[in-house]
């Protein structure tokens, strides 16, 4: 399974005051689990001056993301792009041995 940070991008010539994703409940019930396949781990809001939303998903790809995206309406007044990343840190590049 794969991480994948997904970047909301508000859509050019959209209203501000959208109505939100009606079927969130039902997202977090059904894709906010553990076992859930994809899984919606979390979802960061920047702040006040990047209209940008960044969640945060577990999956086998990001065609299944989109999809689950699609299904929910979740944040649909909006882009998505999911990107495959991979965590790592200051103790991963310790015991790599990395100068």
């Amino acid at each position: 399974m794969s991480h994948y940070l997904v970047i909301h991008t508000p859509r050019a010539g959209e209203e501000e005051d959208s109505l939100p994703p009606t079927e969130l409940s039902a997202l977090a019930a059904q894709h906010g689990n553990h076992d859930s396949r994809p899984r919606w781990i979390k979802t960061w809001s920047p702040d006040l001056h990047d209209d940008r939303i960044f969640s945060l998903w577990e999956a086998v790809n990001a065609e299944e993301i989109l999809t689950t995206i699609h299904t929910y309406g979740f944040l649909d007044h909006m882009d998505a792009r999911p990107i495959n990343v991979r965590e790592w840190g200051p103790a991963d590049v310790i015991a790599a041995g990395a100068d």
